[in-house]
This record gives C-alpha cells, structure tokens and sequence, in this order.
C-alpha cells in the first residue's frame, strides 16, 4: 500500500492510502476490481473497475465503469495505460458486451487528462452523446462550472 502512495506521491500525484485501502475493501466485497503496473518492482500505473458506476446511464444499463487510470508521467506512452485497461476491458466483456469511463477535462504542464482522452479514442471508446457532468449531475447550458475534476465527459466502448 505505502509503495502505491510513495510512487505516486514522487510522480507528483497525491493519491492517500485511506483510497487505495477503500479500493481493496472493495475488491475483498466484489464491488471492483484493481490492477497494478510494477516496473523493477515499483508501480507506475493503475486502473480499477467498477461493477456498479455512480454515473446515471451506466447504472441504468448496468455497465461496468473504468475508474482511476493512473500512470506516472514518466511513464506514459510507454504501453502501461493501454495494458491497464486491456485487463480491464477483457474482465468486462465476462459480463457484457460494454464498458463505460469518464474522464476529466483540463490539461496542465504533465498532461493533464489529455493523454488519457487520447488514449481511449484510440482505443475505441467514443463519448456516450449526454454532454458533460459535474458532481453527477449533467451540466446545463449557460450554467459556469469549475474546471476541476469533478467536471467529467463520459465515454463507452463496445466489447464484442
């Protein structure tokens, strides 16, 4: 767990033990599923699937959501990202024929949420057409919002 946070937290990203703790809970009650990258023992990227998204379409169709994709910036387009969700995607397709993610909108210095948008139309996942959410609620027209994380663009892919 600790080497998780201290990854990350070199890679200049805080990510506290208390989320990855919830995420094995998680795991131990089959709600998701996490996956780890390690080079030399380090890890440099994960993702998690959840059986059971918060965002309204996907639990109305009972669709599994790709959550937290995390690489290192060091790291990135270096194959880890796209092996992430490799995994992810083939555990999917055990209980259906589609995935869903969302993603954020800004970029900053290291990439921002850029390089994860393009990797997942590179892979095929195209934007569900409901717009954007902020804070799960869909965002309304005229409406200012904050550009923070919260403000998310939600897509799918087709497995089969």
């Amino acid at each position: 767990m600790q080497a998780l946070v201290d990854s990350f937290k070199e890679g200049g990203r805080l990510k506290p033990a208390f989320l990855f703790e919830a995420y094995l809970r998680e795991q131990d009650q089959k709600q998701r599923i996490v996956w780890i990258v390690l080079v030399d023992g380090r890890p440099v990227g994960y993702v998690t699937l959840n059986w059971k998204s918060q965002y309204q379409l996907f639990a109305r169709e009972n669709m599994p959501e790709i959550m937290d994709l995390n690489v290192l910036p060091g790291f990135r387009g270096a194959g880890v990202g796209s092996q992430l969700l490799e995994a992810a995607e083939k555990e999917a397709a055990t209980c259906g024929n589609v995935v869903g993610l969302g993603v954020g909108l800004y970029g900053r210095p290291d990439g921002g949420y850029g390089s994860a948008q393009k990797l997942y139309v590179k892979r095929g996942y195209i934007p569900d057409g409901k717009g954007v959410t902020y804070k799960g609620e869909y965002a309304t027209p005229g409406e200012v919002y904050p550009l923070d994380d919260d403000f998310i663009v939600w897509f799918i892919k087709k497995l089969k």
